[in-house]
């Protein structure tokens, strides 16, 4: 069966906010929470942009569903023994699953902080080294060296861990970073939906899983959508208006200044809008696009709520679309 998961963008709310949402979305009946994990937004005009691990130490005290990241980049601006450290005490304080999601990266997560913006291949080579030492750090039962063309570690040890280690899924949106999450992690997060996914990226999952001698079955798939529901169809378009640059392949590039990105954003068609974002007037639509993914192979729906009204959709999901599914 299908999970429908929440997805807290720091970029789009208060972090103040996002918890008062997670709340109404654990009532709703959503199943996880996921937040983002950036230190710019993607857009300029009332962006936010709190820090994703403070806020799950907050969210792991005001929820009961597991919670995790979507995602956070393995890049310059954090040492993956850091990174181990932080979800293993967010680990310590929650009851529920924590899962650390892992991906390349964007610009806006380095740029800013001063850190050059890498060619795709060195980025990838960093996130495998960055699985390496938070897996040795997670599964050493003493104190471990590293030494990466990256990262090293000199002796380290985790002194805080849960009774059982965070999981680490990786994001990826194509074949090459979709080898990491099949030789280390326990799921596989995208943004990919369609044919693409089906034809290319999942295959590639499973058949790089079988030979890493692992159950291709074994492997949990999220996929992120951002929602904008509202009885007034075009009020709905309207509410997307800040998600606009992510239609125009904004991911890999190196911008970091959201004034920028945002005005990328203004380069979006209709067409690229509504086939971007699952915009809704009718819950059944909402219902409908949910099972269109399960039949894609999706095990969660990571849904980000960009609605004029965000209670209202949560009123929805609780009351007409999650009990439907």
């Amino acid at each position: 069966m299908v999970s429908v998961d929440y997805m807290a963008h720091q970029e789009q709310y208060s972090p103040s906010e996002l918890l008062r949402f997670t709340e109404l979305a654990e009532k709703a009946g959503y199943e996880f929470v996921w937040t983002s994990d950036h230190f710019h937004p993607w857009f300029h005009t009332d962006g936010e942009a709190g820090f994703a691990w403070s806020w799950l130490g907050a969210a792991s005290q005001r929820t009961d569903l597991p919670i995790g990241t979507y995602v956070t980049p393995a890049a310059q601006h954090y040492h993956p023994g850091r990174i181990a450290q932080a979800f293993a005490t967010i680990g310590e304080m929650h009851d529920e699953r924590v899962v650390l999601g892992l991906s390349t990266g964007e610009a806006m997560n380095e740029k800013p902080l001063g850190q050059p913006w890498d060619d795709y291949p060195v980025r990838r080579d960093r996130l495998e080294e960055t699985l390496e030492v938070v897996l040795d750090l997670y599964e050493s039962e003493g104190f471990v060296d590293y030494d990466g063309d990256f990262f090293s570690l000199d002796g380290a040890n985790l002194y805080t861990m849960p009774e059982s280690r965070p999981e680490v899924h990786v994001a990826a949106n194509g074949p090459s970073t979709a080898r990491l999450a099949a030789r280390y992690a326990d799921g596989f997060m995208t943004v990919i939906t369609g044919e693409e996914f089906t034809e290319r990226l999942y295959p590639a999952v499973r058949k790089y899983a079988r030979e890493e001698g692992r159950d291709p079955d074994g492997f949990e798939t999220t996929v992120l959508v951002i929602v904008s529901y509202d009885e007034d169809y075009e009020a709905a378009v309207d509410a997307t208006r800040p998600w606009w640059a992510t239609t125009q392949d904004v991911f890999d590039r190196a911008i970091a200044d959201p004034r920028e990105i945002e005005q990328l954003g203004k380069q979006a068609t209709r067409e690229e809008i509504e086939e971007k974002f699952l915009i809704a007037d009718d819950p059944a639509t909402i219902t409908a696009e949910i099972e269109k993914l399960a039949d894609q192979g999706f095990d969660r729906i990571a849904l980000a709520n960009t609605s004029p009204e965000p209670e209202r959709l949560f009123e929805v999901m609780g009351e007409e679309v999650i009990p439907s599914v």
